[in-house]
C-alpha cells in the first residue's frame, strides 16, 4: 500500500510531463512529445494501482482525460506531414 506522499510525488511527475507534452505539441515536436506521453502513461498505470480513496480516484480520472486529449494532439502531429514543393531545375 502506497503512502499519500508517494501518490503525490507520482502525480506531480505526471503533471510535469503533461505540461512538457503540451508545450512540445504546440511546437510540433512529435517524437519527444510521444516519448514523454508514453512515460506519463506508464506513471499513470502506477498511480491507478496506488489510488485508494475517492479524492485520489478523481485525480486519476482527471489525469486520464488529460493524457487522452494529449494523445489525440500528438497523434495528429504524427499523421500530418509537411509537403515540400521542389523547385524547378533551371
Amino acid at each position: 500500500m502506497a503512502t499519500v506522499a508517494e501518490f503525490i510525488d507520482v502525480r506531480q511527475q505526471i503533471e510535469a510531463l503533461v505540461k512538457q507534452v503540451a508545450l512540445l505539441a504546440e511546437r510540433k515536436v512529435a517524437l519527444d512529445s510521444a516519448q514523454r506521453l508514453e512515460h506519463a502513461g506508464q506513471l499513470l498505470q502506477t498511480l491507478k494501482t496506488m489510488a485508494d480513496n475517492d479524492v485520489q480516484e478523481v485525480c486519476v480520472g482527471r489525469l486520464t482525460r488529460e493524457l487522452a486529449t494529449l494523445q489525440k494532439k500528438v497523434g495528429s502531429l504524427k499523421s500530418a506531414k509537411r509537403v515540400i514543393k521542389k523547385q524547378p531545375i533551371v
